[in-house]
Formats: structure tokens, C-alpha cells, sequence
């Protein structure tokens, strides 16, 4: 019986707290007809014709213009307004709908938090209309939010899902982003860094290392940084005009990144980092903001990080010649290789190798596909200083690959201690590798010029009663 009656008051308390709800959000419209609309348009105005945006949230304002070259920004600064945000609160002004009468004639419009209204927007559009709309407090099940047309006493339902539509401060309606260039013209990367520049330029679809020195991009680092300075908004805006550099460290910024896209240039330079928040700014306007975490680590990454990490180039199966130099105690040994075509299409390529001075043998297709694979897996871990020493002046291993029809690189290999170091011809800066793989590669390279075993001896033929003849 307990159970029973305790269930009992439960649902008395449910329904009881049901009606409350339901009364408080209907807020008990006046009698009469109209009290329950069916939804209509607030405004009667298209999207393509408001023309000013008039927008106060928390007490800070913010008022759009539409010109010919897209939205602006007038107050509280004179700044290109962010398209998107702007047509977002011109189609959601334009689109709005009442979805129910609350009050027709209220007393008082504190209850519904429309004596001091949370948002204000007020528009003017083509053939001199406008209006304005109050957004109040939301009602008890918070799906709708009470609405007042400026000039007008009714209290009506809008949805609640808008709300973060219209919820915008001026920082989050202006233009953030870091720097304005054509993407898709991007030809040139600059960055420095503590004296060094790191210079790259593009041709067609590859990048190239300038400065320093020759040397291959990583296309993917370098077209991502490019993708992020173009795209990226502002973490903060800390100061709209900042005439003291020097408390942000931008008087001598840590780091500068140039985007050149054709003769047009556009500089993002990197000031301190305090309180994991770092300082930035467009060298071509006054203002002073902070970069997302992505951006933080871009800036710290090593120079190295934008050069391709492979040495060799080669698809292993496009390989047809190479050649290794091995130095030796007794003198450099030298080994070719070269592949040539099985008498049967269904049949793998043979591959043959010869000693300097030696005579040819086949090599295990096995032992080739490791060699190659192991030679085109040689990646940089990072990149020598020209003062580290690399053991490149006596190189242990050079390797010289033709592929492709025409195609040729060559890579030298050194060792200093346990440290291993490789250059390709045309590069400067020698990468650092791992000893274990360049050891990989030389056991690989042993078991691939190992001559075959001796066949075993025909044994002797033997007579009708096992003598031998």
C-alpha cells in the first residue's frame, strides 16, 4: 500500500507541475479571438533587400551595411563585416515566424524580459522599410523565447533555436580573419625566425626550398600552413588600434610568415605567448589579436618540417637500373643492377647484378623488392646545421637509381657515431636517419649482390650392379 500511494502522490505532483508549466507559458492571453495564430512571417521583407543591420546584445551594438563589394562593418569600428554572420542574421531576420500570441495588450513587459530585452535588431531594407524585433526571456520549457516588434504592443512566440543566431557581439559579426590574399594565387611562403628565412616558391603544383638552399617542399606542410593563414579566424581581439607593440612582442615580432600571391603580399607576424595565448597580427592593420592553438604550433615547428622527408622518388616497380658504391677497408666496391624483361608477359622481371669487373648473376625477385623497398622508406627524421659534421665527405653508400624512362637521383650516405645522415644531389642540408635503417638497407644490399650457391656435383653414374664405371 505504500508503494501504491506513493506512486499515486507522484503523479499528482507531475500533473500538477504540468499545469503550472503550461500556464505560465501560455501566460493566459486575453479572451477572445486571436490568441492562437497560425505561424506567420514577422516581417514581410526579402532576404536580398535589407540593406542596414542594426544588432545590440548585452549592450554592445554592432550596424551592418550591404554595399556593392558585400557587407560592412560601421560601428563600433569601420571594418569589413564577416559575410557569413551577416547574411545569417538577414535571412533569419527575414524568415522569422510567430508562432503564437501571448499578450495583446500587455501591462507590464518585465515578466517576459522584454523591459530590458536580451536582443534588439532593427533593419532597413530597399524602398525605405523597416522594423525592429525584441527577444525576451524563453518560456518555462524552452522552446520558444517571448518577441516584440518595435512600434507594436503585442508579446507573440518565436522559436528558441534562433536564439544563437541573433546572440552576436561586434567581434563575432566583424571580419576575423588572420590575413586577406588569394588562396588559389599563392606562389611563395617567406618565414623567419631568430635571423634564419626559410624561402619557398611554387611551380605548378610542386614546392621548392629557395632559401636556405635547394631543396624539395612537403607539399602537404606547405599547402596546409597556406590552407590555415587563409582561412583561420582570430582566437581574441585584444586591441582594434594598438599603439604600444612592445607589451605583445611584436615590436620584434618572433616570427614572421609572408604569403606572396603574385605581387600582392600579406604578413602575419608572431609576437609572445602568455597564458598559452599568443600574440598576433596583420602586418597591414593596426589591430592586435591571438591565434588558435593550430596556428601556435605552426610557429613553432622546425624549418625542416616544410622539406619532403624522402630522399628517393622511385616507385619500386618503375626502377630499371641502379648503382651502389659501398666503401670498403680494401677500396669502394661497386655493384650493378639492372632489370630486364621476362621472356613471358605472365612472368616477373629478372634482375641481374654485377660486381665492378665481375660477372653477372640473377638476383632473387624477394631480395630485390626488399632492397628496393627498404632504399625508398629512407626518410629525414630532421635536418642537419651546416656545422654539423655528417661523414658525407666519405660517404659509406651511395646509391644512383634510374626509373621512370629517363628519370636519375642519386643519394649519399654517411655515419658519424651512431648517427646517420643522407643527401640527395641537388639539396643542401643533409637529413638525419636512423641508424637501423640505413643498416636495413646495407644487409638488404649484401643479400641482394650475394652470388648464387654453386650447383651440387651430378653424382657419378653407376653400372646394372652399383659398380661404379
Amino acid at each position: 500500500m505504500r508503494g501504491l500511494t506513493s506512486t499515486i502522490i507522484l503523479v499528482v505532483i507531475l500533473s500538477g507541475l504540468g499545469s503550472y508549466i503550461y500556464f505560465v507559458d501560455s501566460k493566459k492571453p486575453a479572451a477572445g479571438a486571436g490568441s492562437d495564430t497560425p505561424k506567420a512571417k514577422v516581417f514581410a521583407i526579402d532576404t536580398e533587400k535589407i540593406t542596414d543591420l542594426t544588432l545590440t546584445y548585452q549592450g554592445e551594438t554592432s550596424v551592418l551595411k550591404k554595399a556593392a563589394a558585400g557587407w560592412t562593418m560601421v560601428e563600433p569600428s569601420a571594418t569589413d563585416a564577416d559575410a557569413a554572420e551577416a547574411m545569417s542574421l538577414a535571412q533569419a531576420l527575414s524568415n522569422i515566424e510567430s508562432s503564437r500570441t501571448i499578450d495583446e495588450n500587455p501591462a507590464t513587459l518585465a515578466e517576459y524580459g522584454l523591459e530590458k530585452p536580451t536582443v534588439t535588431i532593427a533593419f532597413k531594407g530597399e524602398g525605405n522599410v523597416s522594423g525592429s524585433l525584441s527577444l525576451g526571456d524563453k518560456t518555462a520549457m524552452q522552446g520558444d523565447m517571448y518577441a516584440i516588434k518595435g512600434g507594436d504592443k503585442k508579446v507573440f512566440l518565436v522559436p528558441a533555436f534562433q536564439e544563437s543566431t541573433f546572440t552576436k557581439k561586434p567581434f563575432d559579426l566583424r571580419d576575423r580573419k588572420l590575413l586577406k590574399f588569394d588562396r588559389e594565387k599563392a606562389d611563395t611562403l617567406v618565414m623567419s625566425r631568430a635571423g634564419e628565412d626559410l624561402e619557398m616558391a611554387r611551380t605548378g603544383s610542386d614546392w621548392r626550398v629557395v632559401k636556405p638552399g635547394p631543396a624539395r617542399g612537403d607539399y602537404s606542410s606547405v599547402e596546409g600552413l597556406i590552407t590555415r593563414l587563409s582561412t583561420s579566424n582570430m582566437a581574441t581581439l585584444v586591441e582594434p588600434d594598438a599603439k604600444d607593440l612592445a607589451k605583445y612582442g611584436l615590436d620584434k615580432p618572433s616570427m614572421t610568415i609572408t604569403v606572396g600571391a603574385g605581387s600582392a603580399k600579406s604578413a602575419l607576424q608572431v609576437g609572445k605567448t602568455e597564458n598559452n595565448l599568443t600574440y598576433a597580427r596583420d602586418a597591414s592593420r593596426p589591430l592586435v589579436f591571438t591565434i588558435d592553438t593550430t596556428l601556435q604550433g605552426d610557429t613553432k615547428k622546425s624549418f625542416g618540417d616544410y622539406r619532403r622527408k624522402e630522399f628517393f622518388e622511385f616507385r619500386p616497380f618503375s626502377v630499371t637500373r641502379i648503382r651502389a658504391v659501398l666503401d670498403a677497408p680494401g677500396g669502394p666496391k661497386i655493384y650493378e643492377f639492372e632489370k630486364a624483361k621476362a621472356a613471358k608477359a605472365s612472368d616477373p622481371d629478372l634482375w641481374k647484378v654485377a660486381k665492378q669487373g665481375g660477372e653477372s648473376h640473377e638476383v632473387k625477385s624477394s631480395s630485390m623488392d626488399d632492397l628496393l623497398g627498404r632504399l625508398s622508406d629512407l626518410k629525414a627524421q630532421s635536418y642537419a646545421d651546416a656545422k654539423t659534421k655528417t661523414g658525407l665527405d666519405k660517404p659509406a653508400l651511395v646509391i644512383s637509381v634510374s626509373y621512370d624512362e629517363g628519370k636519375f637521383e642519386r643519394v649519399r650516405f654517411g655515419e658519424v657515431g651512431e648517427t646517420a645522415f643522407a643527401l640527395r644531389d641537388g639539396e643542401s642540408g643533409a637529413g638525419k636517419i636512423e641508424k637501423l635503417s640505413l643498416e636495413g638497407a646495407l644487409l638488404a644490399l649484401d643479400t641482394a649482390v650475394m652470388p648464387p650457391p654453386p650447383a651440387p656435383a651430378a653424382p657419378p653414374a653407376q653400372g646394372a650392379a652399383g659398380d661404379k664405371k
